[in-house]
C-alpha cells in the first residue's frame, strides 16, 4: 500500500505530460537521413557530439492539430551507435515559448528512448520504469508514444513505432526540492531504505549496468534540508536480463552459451534489514505483475517471459539457502 501511495502522492508535482498513462500518438518531421548519417564518428570518443537538427512535431487529433517546432539529435552512447541499433534514442529540444499552453508546456530537453531493433525491448523497458514508479515517487515518469516519423526531403514515412520519453532529471530533483551532485558517492551515504530498495529492484530485473559510486546510470538526489540523506534514483534499464534487448549480447553466440547470473551490488543488509526488504517485495509483487500484463501493447508471448523472470526471482528471496 505505501509504495502505491508514495506514488499518489507524487504526482501533484508533475507536468502535464506525465499524468497520464495513455498512448500519446505523435508526428516528428526532421532530416532523420542527416540524424543518421552523423549520429556517430568512427574516429571520435564515444562517438563524438551528434548534431542538431530543425524539426516539427504535431499531436492532438486530426482536425485540431497542435504543431510544435523543435530541435532534435541522436543521444546516448551505446545504442547510438550504428553497430548496435538502426535507429538511435533522440534529444527533443524545446524552446519554452513555443510549449507554452500546449501538453508539452514547461518541458525543454525531453529524452525519447526509441525502437532500437526490436519494438517488444522498448515496452518492455517502459515497464520497469513503471514498475519502479511504484515504489516509490524518487523515480523517472515516462509517457508512451506512437511516433510516426516523417523523413522531410522527400516528405516520406519511415517508421511508425511506440517509444517512451522520460521525464527531465531536473525535474524529478525539483518536486523533491533537492539537486543531484555530479560526484563521487559511496553506498553508505544514502538514505539506507532508498538504497536497500534501488538495490533488490536491480537484482530483481538482473540489471549489472549501474553503479552508486561513479553515478552510473544513477543520479544521487541531495535534499535542501541537510538533515535528510541522499537518494539514488536509477535510470537505464535495457542491459537487465528482464528487458533482454539482443543488442546487449554478443553477436553470433546462441543464448544457451551466454552466461546469466543475477548480481547484487548494494550494501550488505543485516538479518533484520534483509527480511524487511524481502517482506516489501513480497508484497509488491502482485502489483508488478499487474503493470506487466495490463498494459496492452507487450505481446502475450513478452508477457509471459516478463512474469517468469520475476517468479526466478521470488524462488531466490523466499528460499532461504538461495538468500543467503
Amino acid at each position: 500500500v505505501f509504495g502505491v501511495a508514495s506514488n499518489l502522492f507524487g504526482q501533484s508535482g508533475l507536468d502535464s505530460l506525465f499524468r497520464s498513462d495513455d498512448l500519446l500518438n505523435i508526428e516528428l518531421y526532421s532530416d532523420f537521413k542527416g540524424i543518421m548519417d552523423t549520429r556517430w564518428y568512427e574516429d571520435s570518443v564515444k562517438g563524438g557530439e551528434a548534431e542538431y537538427y530543425e524539426a516539427k512535431m504535431l499531436y492532438g487529433e486530426e482536425d485540431s492539430q497542435v504543431e510544435i517546432p523543435l530541435r532534435i539529435k541522436a543521444r546516448g552512447q551505446f545504442r547510438r551507435n550504428p553497430a548496435y541499433c538502426k535507429f538511435p534514442p533522440l534529444l527533443l529540444n524545446f524552446k519554452k515559448k513555443e510549449v507554452k499552453g500546449t501538453l508539452f508546456d514547461g518541458q525543454d530537453k525531453v529524452k525519447m528512448v526509441t525502437f532500437c531493433q526490436d519494438q517488444p525491448e522498448v515496452i518492455k523497458e517502459y515497464v520497469v520504469y513503471k514498475m519502479f514508479n511504484l515504489i516509490t515517487d524518487w523515480s523517472f515518469n515516462v509517457r508512451l508514444v506512437n511516433v510516426r516519423y516523417i523523413n522531410t526531403p522527400k516528405n516520406k514515412k519511415l517508421y511508425e513505432k511506440i517509444g517512451f520519453l522520460i521525464e527531465e532529471d531536473e525535474k524529478v530533483a525539483k518536486r523533491h526540492d533537492s539537486e543531484i551532485k555530479k560526484q563521487h558517492h559511496f553506498p553508505f551515504d544514502l538514505d539506507p531504505d532508498n538504497e536497500a530498495k534501488v538495490s533488490m529492484f536491480q537484482f530483481m530485473i538482473g540489471n549489472p549496468d549501474w553503479f552508486y559510486t561513479t553515478g552510473q546510470n544513477t543520479d544521487i538526489m541531495h535534499p535542501t534540508d541537510t538533515t535528510l540523506a541522499p537518494m539514488a534514483v536509477p535510470y537505464d534499464f535495457d542491459y537487465s536480463e528482464f528487458v533482454d534487448a539482443d543488442y546487449t549480447k554478443p553477436a553470433g553466440v546462441p543464448d544457451e552459451y551466454l552466461a546469466k547470473k543475477k548480481i547484487f551490488k548494494g550494501m550488505c543488509l543485516s538479518d533484520e534489514k534483509l527480511n524487511e526488504i524481502v517482506e516489501y517485495f513480497n508484497m509488491m509483487k502482485p502489483q508488478f505483475v499487474e503493470v506487466i500484463n495490463s498494459n496492452e501493447y507487450l505481446p502475450k508471448f513478452s508477457k509471459k517471459e516478463c512474469v517468469n523472470y520475476l517468479e526466478e526471482f521470488y524462488t531466490i528471496i523466499n528460499t532461504q539457502d538461495l538468500l543467503k
